[in-house]
């Protein structure tokens, strides 16, 4: 429990803790205001059974009479009016008081759950590299509403009924500490042990669910995500199964905490019973009358009434804090491990920096790079120079490298060794400036279930986008008479992941959204190479018409879709081999020759 405190504590904002602290406050208000409603009916039970005692009190009498309440008829009606004014005040108090506490609690989980997206969203492209976007979509969308909902609530759930029972201990001890002494041993003794037999086995379920629930969110991306594949396949049974077995396994872990939580009650009642009848035993053993035995039954009967809820909430609550305490876990590890100063720098001004203009040169000066938690060299002291204006290529083997020297050219990753530079600068000195200049299209084009405008402006706001800039694009990408042919033109759904469109559509409008800022630098990834071979002319005929005006830079495979670049990068086993035009490389070097007449180029 101290730990999982530590953590919130942890993750909670500045100001957060001072809003805190109120709550402690106005818990404390609610407590009190719970012994006083206990209070008055115990009072007022003893009015109706002896009216006259109040008015044999002589301080209480002349005030009372001062009033105008001068004998048992009127003790009784005012008396009443004022035992439903204090419980009107409690309550209507207690509605405000929940109303506070569940706006902090979910204006919390709104506020975590927005940073927590903004640390994924800015971390370097090596985590993504690391994690399963499962895991990243269960913390953002599942953990942080667990963490709101079942585990910072019940916390200040289990502190206000705390405080509560606490109060209405005091009170009793107060009035009857002999009765009071036998309840909370036998009470105490009997949750004290529910709870034993419980714990472990909670907190084992805990951890499984929160395992399934990202099992389940990877089984959905990816049955979903590669749905066409599946069908082709006949797939779709065992995704299902894999899915079924995560969430059978999820279904146990909940049904037991739903058993758990439900048995509180019944253990709790079952107790208080047995405790009152205990205690009305005691009374008859002591002697006492029933006039004096009425009021002290009917006083540990409104008690237990008030303490049995909160009894029940408290180890219901500190259950639920055993099972789904694991929430709060990873979403503390990554807010901290990846706080600002841990973050790439450059997301601190992305929007201030002023784009990188390429007047001369891009050089990689002996760079060499490895993967996390990989000892093996991706490239060893690479060295290589791209003139402003030219067209290069990388060609090589799967594995070669390739798209790991795009990757750093991109800054996505940063050298182990050496440095990426531009005009003589090193490119981490104004990473976003450099990305500024750089129209990126990878291998897939992600299209998100929007416009063809927004495609390609995407990650604009409607009223940021140029629509100038837009047809520009459009044009370039020689996708302006396919739009034009549209009856909704740029307003044209393009269905989940670009479905309603082919593949050189698709790979167009990628041409488009990596051209709309207008830069210096392009950069193809693959980008042809789920392509057929017409549509592969047609993208190469884009980019093609490209060349004059920008520096362009291609990761194939294929090798035609290098064919005209003006030089071409050999990468075998992160070493630059060889270099020259096509015609040159086809003359000179055996490992092109090789790559040239591969199975893969026929």
């Amino acid at each position: 429990m101290l730990t999982l405190l530590k953590k919130l504590n942890e993750i909670l904002l500045p100001g957060d803790k001072g809003k805190l602290i109120m709550l402690f406050f106005l818990m404390f208000v609610a407590a009190i205001l719970e012994v006083v409603g206990i209070g008055m009916i115990l009072t007022f039970i003893s009015i109706v059974s002896d009216p006259s005692k109040l008015l044999n009190i002589p301080w209480l009498a002349s005030i009372l009479t001062n009033i105008g309440i001068d004998n048992s008829r009127d003790m009784l009606i005012y008396g009443s009016i004022l035992l439903i004014a204090i419980f009107i005040f409690k309550n209507v108090y207690l509605i405000i008081f929940y109303s506070i506490q569940s706006h902090f609690i979910y204006n919390r989980f709104s506020s975590i759950a927005t940073r927590l997206f903004e640390r994924y969203m800015n971390t370097p492209y090596v985590f993504h590299l690391k994690n399963n976007t499962a895991r990243l979509i269960r913390n953002i969308t599942v953990e942080t509403t667990l963490l709101g909902h079942n585990v910072m609530l019940p916390i200040l759930a289990i502190i206000m009924d705390t405080i509560m029972i606490i109060s209405i201990v005091i009170f009793l001890l107060v009035v009857e500490p002999l009765n009071t002494m036998i309840v909370l041993i036998i009470i105490g003794g009997a949750s004290g042990m529910f709870l034993r037999l419980i714990r472990a086995r909670i907190h084992s379920y805990g951890a499984q669910s929160q395992e399934e629930r990202a099992v389940m969110i990877q089984g959905v991306n990816e049955g979903l995500g590669g749905i066409k594949e599946i069908m082709v396949q006949n797939r779709q049974p065992w995704f299902v199964k894999w899915f079924q077995s995560s969430v059978q396994n999820f279904s146990k872990a909940e049904t037991y905490k739903e058993i758990f939580r439900l048995s509180s009650k019944p253990v709790i009642e079952t107790v208080a019973v047995t405790g009152m009848l205990l205690i009305a035993l005691v009374l008859i053993w002591q002697g006492r009358g029933v006039e004096s035995i009425i009021p002290v039954l009917t006083l540990f009967g409104v008690a237990t009434f008030k303490l049995m809820p909160s009894l029940d909430k408290v180890i219901g609550n500190y259950n639920l804090l055993r099972y789904y305490g694991y929430a709060l876990g990873p979403i503390h590890d990554d807010l901290i491990n990846l706080s600002p100063q841990n973050q790439n720098s450059q997301q601190n001004s992305i929007v201030d920096k002023q784009k990188i203009g390429l007047h001369d040169r891009i050089e990689l000066e002996e760079i060499s790079y490895s993967y996390p938690e990989s000892s093996k060299m991706v490239l060893h002291d690479l060295s290589l120079t791209i003139k402003r204006g030219a067209a290069v290529g990388f060609v090589g083997a799967s594995g070669s490298g390739k798209t790991t020297i795009v990757d750093l050219i991109l800054g996505l990753l940063e050298c182990d060794k050496g440095t990426v530079k531009v005009d003589g600068q090193d490119i981490k000195n104004n990473l976003p400036g450099w990305q500024k200049n750089i129209g990126y299209i990878p291998q897939f084009i992600f299209l998100s279930d929007n416009t063809i405008r927004n495609n390609i402006a995407f990650g604009l706001d409607k009223d940021e986008i140029n629509e100038e800039k837009v047809w520009s694009a459009a044009k370039m990408a020689q996708l302006e008479e396919f739009i034009e042919s549209l009856p909704d033109g740029l307003d044209t759904m393009v269905g989940e992941r670009g479905m309603r469109l082919s593949g050189g559509q698709r790979q167009r409008i990628g041409i488009a959204r990596a051209l709309y800022h207008n830069p210096e630098v392009l950069i193809m990834d693959e980008a042809t190479s789920s392509l057929d071979n017409r549509t592969e002319r047609y993208v190469i005929e884009s980019i093609e018409r490209l060349k004059k005006d920008r520096t362009i830079i291609i990761v194939a495979h294929r090798l035609t879709t290098v064919k005209n670049c003006d030089t071409l990068f050999i990468i075998k086993n992160g070493r630059v081999v060889d270099t020259g035009n096509y015609q040159e490389l086809l003359k000179k070097s055996n490992e092109f020759n090789f790559l040239v007449h591969s199975p893969k180029e026929n």
